[in-house]
This record gives C-alpha cells, structure tokens and sequence, in this order.
C-alpha cells in the first residue's frame, strides 16, 4: 500500500455505467474499489486529508476553478501498487435530517419554515413533493428544530437520508418560481 496518495482531479464517477466501462478497458478489466466515507458537508470541501475503509491515506487537492462538489461514486486516485489496480471512491453517507413538510395551499407557512431555515444559514434541499405537500430537507439542528416546531402548518420528523447536491436551493439563484393564486389578497387593516 502507498504511503499516501494524491488526487487533484475527479477521474469519473463510477455511478455512471460508460466510465466504469472505460475504467474497467483502462485498468485491464479488473479492479478493487476502496471507499472514501464523506460526510454531505465534505463534499464541498476541496483540501482535506481522507483515509478510506482499507486504510489508504489520500490526500486531496481539487481545482477551485472546477466550481463542483464531490458526488458519490466520484473516482478520485487508483491505487496501482498491487497486483490488482484500486480504485478510491468517494461514498456520500447519509445525514440526520428534518424532513420539513408544508401544504401546497399554505404558502404564509411555506414562506415562514424557508425564511427560518434561511434565517439559520442552514442549506435546504428539494424533497419528492407532490400535488399537496411540499417536502423539504434540511440538517438538523436542535435551534433550528424548535423553531419549524413552531411554525403553525409545519410538519417536522427526523429521517436518515443521502443529501443530493443537484437538489439543493442555491443561495445565489433560486431554481423554482413561486406564484400565488389569481384570487390572493393581502388586507392590511387600518389602526383605529
């Protein structure tokens, strides 16, 4: 085993059937995987020093400029010093997260959990919605826990789940446009 090895670039992603193939054709058929555990919040991380499951040492130094985050199955260095090349893999583990659940009809409570959530720097991921409910992911925090308790319309429950990057709310451009129905108004009363 290599005292240490040194990634400065992704290779692939071994999700992706094609380049497992073209790994497979470039590394002579045959190869081992060793899995490099990260947290969701390393992914975005482009310095570290990581151990994999076997114990290699893999430093990594990614390219700013690349602008990406680490996804699961990202292929980050092999390993060629045995007699069956490896392949260190990033494997993303799943996250105690509050599943923030709000009904599509409600938009003050949809607006008041994200405002809360936001309010908290605390990133916010795109749940499987449907025609009656808005399902939302977010990291737990105790604070921020007591606060979508809270909020009248909210449903809160902790679940273990793998947080996607693609299904996370930039900070910088919102992906989703809100509208309100034709027939909403907002009536402020006079003092009197």
């Amino acid at each position: 085993m290599p005292e240490r090895l040194v990634s400065t670039t992704c290779l692939g992603n071994l999700n992706d059937p094609s380049y497992e193939l073209l790994l497979r054709r470039k590394l002579g058929g045959v190869f081992e995987v060793d899995d490099l555990l990260l947290d969701w919040d390393q992914a975005d991380v482009y310095a570290f020093v990581g151990v994999t499951e076997l114990g290699r040492t893999v430093d990594v130094r990614l390219d700013t400029a690349d602008g990406g985050r680490l996804a699961d199955g990202d292929v980050l260095a092999i390993d060629r010093s045995g007699m069956v090349p490896v392949a260190v893999v990033v494997r993303l583990r799943s996250a105690e997260v509050y599943l923030v659940e709000v009904d599509r009809m409600d938009p003050i409570a949809l607006a008041h959990s994200c405002w809360e959530i936001g309010n908290m720097h605390a990133p916010l991921f795109r749940g499987d919605s449907d025609e009656h409910t808005v399902r939302m992911y977010t990291p737990v925090q105790p604070v921020l826990g007591r606060m979508l308790r809270g909020v009248e319309g909210v449903r809160l429950s902790l679940v273990t789940r793998e947080l996607d990057a693609d299904r996370r709310f930039a900070s910088s451009a919102a992906e989703v446009v809100v509208s309100m129905a034709p027939d909403f108004t907002i009536v402020k009363k006079a003092r009197g």
